[in-house]
């Protein structure tokens, strides 16, 4: 979904930023679905973007009216870079 790529950096930069800070540990995990924390600071993200009325705000309010497999597939693609970002930074699994 070539539309949403600024989104995308900008998801995968905030949400790094996050962990980073918070010292997010990988421990065995190989990837992010279904991580329940990481669906949590996503979320926040995105309600930060729309309730502040950022530069994403409107790219966010027409993404959640995408489809379910588009939305999916681009939430998807978010951890994978968010994953390796963090995996590099972290030096492997712990």
């Amino acid at each position: 979904m070539e539309k949403y790529s600024d989104l995308q950096k900008e998801l995968v930069r905030s949400l790094t930023e996050r962990l980073l800070e918070i010292n997010y540990e990988l421990g065995k995990k190989n990837f992010f679905f279904a991580d329940l924390e990481i669906e949590r600071h996503i979320t926040d993200i995105l309600v930060d973007h729309l309730s502040k009325r950022t530069a994403f705000a409107e790219k966010v309010s027409d993404f959640l009216f995408e489809t379910k497999l588009n939305r999916e597939a681009f939430d998807m693609r978010v951890r994978d870079c968010v994953y390796d970002v963090l995996y590099k930074a972290h030096g492997g699994l712990s």
